[in-house]
């Protein structure tokens, strides 16, 4: 278009320095300036053929002949290139304002996504700030649960250490038990040996009676065996009395030696009780160590996800954030955009506005060549007038 413009505004100043020098030399042939201007007014309407008989007005009137004819050619290439080019405008500024309306629906879009994004940020950030404290939390119930672990596996070893403790005191207690009874059986043997002393004793008394009077029927013959006899009394009475002593201590012995059993045989079976007690207390004492040992692996095992956790979401923050930043820059660069597609729809909108005016200059032109019809009633181009 712009070449066809130029094509047509180079015709137009050669032919203008032609007709200006042609006029001149005219002008000298004929020595008439009446002469020249009427030959000059013909052309100007057009009229090429009557025309003064002279070889420079003929040459300029072929030479304005083909030169209107060249304008016509331009003039109708003006056209059919402005008509164009106006008809592309008016198709270019119909896409760009369907464009400019995807544009900002896409826009409204991106604006939404990136508040979304930023709604979701601070939402991550509150989740992510809750999964670092529970990460914390779970370290420090890790930590504690070990240490429960640690003081239940020394408390299970000192139950450990008092029912053998316990096992070697009923085992002693048993023993002692077995000695005490032994001892009132012995004290029970012993009161049976002293019973039979003291009914020694006691014949060896009536022996001793028997002997005292037999000897003191014999008179004088007798007395010394009287003497003998009377001793022997004594000491079976002091025999007696010694053997009623021993029992009187046997027997207390024995009465205390029974209640020893009994207490030792109460204790025995007190402590058989207190014994299975204990191991009843070590079995759920081993069943909490049991259970506290899984509950420490499973607390370390949250402590090591929760903290993968917080490690991925701490990542995942870090992500979004990007994400963010980048929604932010795009609605940043799609208004840029926009801003330079409002600036290429003024461009058409003016770029429309030129065809217009060149839509009008030929309009002007073939209105031109209209007036400037031949003498045989046709146009330039030949066309009826």
């Amino acid at each position: 278009m712009n070449e066809a413009l130029l094509g047509l505004l180079i015709i137009l100043v050669i032919s203008n320095i032609y007709v200006g020098y042609r006029y001149f030399q005219l002008k000298r042939s004929l020595q008439s300036d009446q002469a020249v201007e009427n030959a000059m007014e013909e052309l100007s309407r057009g009229n090429f053929d009557s025309t003064p008989d002279h070889p420079i007005y003929s040459q300029l009137s072929a030479f304005l002949k083909r030169t209107m004819e060249k304008v016509s050619v331009f003039s109708k290439d003006v056209h059919e290139k402005g008509k164009r080019l106006t008809e592309q405008g008016e198709y270019a500024t119909e896409k760009a304002d369907i464009v400019r309306a995807a544009m900002d629906e896409v826009g409204r879009g991106l604006k939404k996504q990136l508040e979304a994004t930023e709604e979701s940020s601070a939402a991550l950030q509150e989740m992510t700030s809750a999964i670092v404290d529970l990460s914390n939390r779970s370290t420090q119930i890790a930590d504690q649960s070990n240490t429960t672990l640690d003081y239940t596996k020394e408390g299970n070893m000192k139950l450990e250490t008092s029912i053998a403790k316990m096992n070697q005191l009923n085992h002693t207690l048993k023993s002692t038990n077995h000695a005490i009874k032994n001892l009132g059986e012995k004290s029970q043997e012993i009161g049976t040996i002293l019973n039979v002393i003291t009914n020694i004793s006691e014949q060896i008394n009536l022996l001793a009676l028997n002997a005292a009077i037999e000897a003191a029927r014999a008179g004088d013959h007798g007395k010394g065996f009287a003497v003998v006899a009377d001793e022997v009394r004594k000491l079976a009475e002091q025999a007696r009395q010694s053997s009623d002593e021993v029992a009187a201590i046997i027997q207390g012995t024995q009465k205390e030696t029974e209640v020893a059993v009994n207490s030792m045989e109460q204790g025995t079976v007190e402590l058989e009780e207190t014994n299975q007690a204990i191991e009843e207390v070590g079995n759920i004492f081993k069943e909490i160590l049991s259970s506290t040992r899984v509950i420490a692996e499973n607390n370390n095992d949250t402590s090591a996800t929760a903290e993968e956790l917080s490690s991925g979401a701490q990542q995942i923050m870090s992500t979004f954030e990007q994400v963010t930043f980048i929604s932010r820059e795009s609605v940043e660069m799609f208004e840029e955009l926009t801003d330079i597609s409002d600036d290429q729809l003024k461009t058409m909108d003016e770029l429309v506005k030129e065809a217009e005016s060149l839509k009008h200059l030929k309009n002007d032109m073939e209105r031109f060549l209209a007036s400037n019809r031949m003498k045989q009633g046709k146009t330039i181009d030949g066309r009826p007038a």
